[in-house]
Order: C-alpha cells, then structure tokens, then sequence
C-alpha cells in the first residue's frame, strides 16, 4: 500500500532540493527523513534521486512517482477544501499566515480581539513575507502587502500602505547634509539602487544591509542610517522621525486573502470581516497621515 508520508517525503525533497532542506521544511529530523527515503527507494527496488552539485536531482523514476504525488496532493487539498467550504460554524481551526514585522508592530492586538470575540475558534500563525500556496492548505487565510495578489485567490484590499525615510533625530543633527548620510539596506545588490534614486535622498549611498524591517527600524533608532519604511512602522516609534520633506509615498496595497473554495466557511468569512472593518479604523496610520 503507498504511504502518503513517503510521498510527502519525496516530494519535500524534490521541491526543497537536498534531504537536509526538506527536512526543515517538514520540522522532521534529518535522520527520519533519511532512512524513510532509503527504505522507500528499497521497496520500490529503483533510485528517486541522485546527487549532484546542487543538490538532490530526481530520477526518471523519481519524476514519475513526483507527478503522482502532485496529483494526490492537489485532490487532497481540494477535497480538503471542499469540506472545509461547507463549513457553516463558528468554531474550528484558522491557519494564518502574515510577515512578521506585521504583527509585532500592528496586528497581535486585533488578532487577541478576534480570539476573545470568538472563543470557539483556534488560530494558528505562521509569520512569512512569501504568498504561500493557500491551494494546497498551508495556510487557511493571508495578510499580504501587494499591488499584484495571485488571481488564483480571492479577499478584500483594505488600505494601501504608504511608507517614508525614518532616521533618528540624533543622526539627523549628526550629520546635516544629505551627502554624508548612508541608507540602511534590503537585499540590494547595488548600493545606488532605483528606490534610492527616486527618493529624496538621491546622494546618499547604502552602508548597512539588514533583511528585515523591525531590524532595519532598530538600527535607525539607534544611529546607523536612514532607512524606507512603513508608516504603519515608522511613525508610532519614537526614536524615530520622518527625514525631510518627510512625505509619504504610495507604497503596496494590504490585502486579507484566501482560497476562493474557503470564502463561504464560516469562521475564514468572520475572520475576514473583523479584521478588514478593525484595519479600516486605522487607514489614517497606514496612509501615513498622521504624521503630515
């Protein structure tokens, strides 16, 4: 009889590249992961993968069994869904998905309102800036900030989240002129990237780099550069002000998203609701207006 754990197995390892990798994927030990593939590859007497130097490659073999297992998935999920989608009460499980900074700086209160409000539901976070694939059930609904959600979802745009330049007051009176300031940092590769060309601080250069906003907030708080931030971020933190003319850009659309076989369950349509109406009393902050 095919085991679906061997099937998950195989697929984590194809789609995550290595046995190490898929074993974080599924928080399962390296060592299970490892023997289950062996004795999975034993019993079918062929190899699902061979090494290569970037990784766990799949065979011919292990292509097919893949496909198979994507199929498997993709009927689970829908049938998943489809059950879940009749779903009329107001109790059960929420699987969240939000990036971090979101709620550390905003959300956790509304999220505590909600759970008081309905106490028969039980919420399950998960903290990524990706769009996870809510088809396949990773995640029930999704705060996203995009101007471009994924057609294969369905929700509500709240507000569009503008952002600003923030550096603390004390750099600021540090360092007067614009040609000796230094940008705090995303990913960029170049250190005169476009967000800085159009900006208002076109000659000042990147210095320091950090992936995260919360971080990038307490490292302007604290000296070490300007930095782009929300206004949602920004502005309740005072160690923090607007660099001049302190204008608020147009930044991405926060959307409240889920699967569309989801969008009549009962508990996902509370959420939904409860959070776009608690989110609206607070356009001003993510528009940042209250700082103009």
């Amino acid at each position: 009889m095919v085991s679906w754990d061997n099937l998950r197995i195989v697929l984590a390892v194809r789609r995550n590249g290595s046995v190490a990798a898929a074993a974080r994927a599924l928080s399962v030990n390296y060592s299970t992961i490892n023997r289950r593939l062996a004795a999975y590859e034993a019993s079918l007497g062929v190899a699902l993968f061979e090494k290569s130097p970037t990784g766990q490659v799949c065979t011919p073999y292990g292509v097919r069994i893949c496909d198979v297992a994507e199929r498997m998935e993709e009927e689970l999920a829908a049938a998943e869904r489809a059950v879940i989608g009749k779903d009329a009460n107001l109790e059960g499980d929420i699987r969240i998905t939000m990036p971090g900074s979101f709620f550390h700086t905003f959300l956790a209160p509304e999220i505590a309102a909600f759970a008081e409000a309905y106490p028969s539901i039980r919420l399950n976070l998960g903290f990524t800036s990706e769009l996870r694939d809510l088809s396949k059930r990773e995640a029930d609904v999704a705060f996203r900030f995009s101007n471009n959600p994924p057609e294969s979802l369905v929700g509500v745009r709240v507000v569009n989240s503008a952002k600003s330049i923030y550096a603390s007051a004390q750099y600021l009176a540090d360092h007067p002129d614009s040609c000796d300031r230094h940008w705090i940092g995303w990913k960029d590769r170049s250190r005169h990237p476009s967000w800085i060309q159009e900006s208002s601080e076109r000659e000042a250069q990147i210095k320091h780099h950090a992936f995260n906003d919360l971080a990038q907030l307490h490292m302007a708080a604290h000296g070490m550069g300007m930095t782009m931030l929300s206004c949602f971020i920004g502005d309740p933190d005072p160690r923090v002000i607007r660099v001049p003319p302190a204008k608020a850009l147009r930044g991405r659309d926060l959307w409240i998203l889920t699967h569309e076989d989801l969008r009549g369950t009962a508990r996902v349509r509370a959420l939904m609701t409860f959070m776009r109406d608690r989110l609206k009393k607070k356009a001003s902050l993510f528009r940042g207006e209250l700082a103009a």
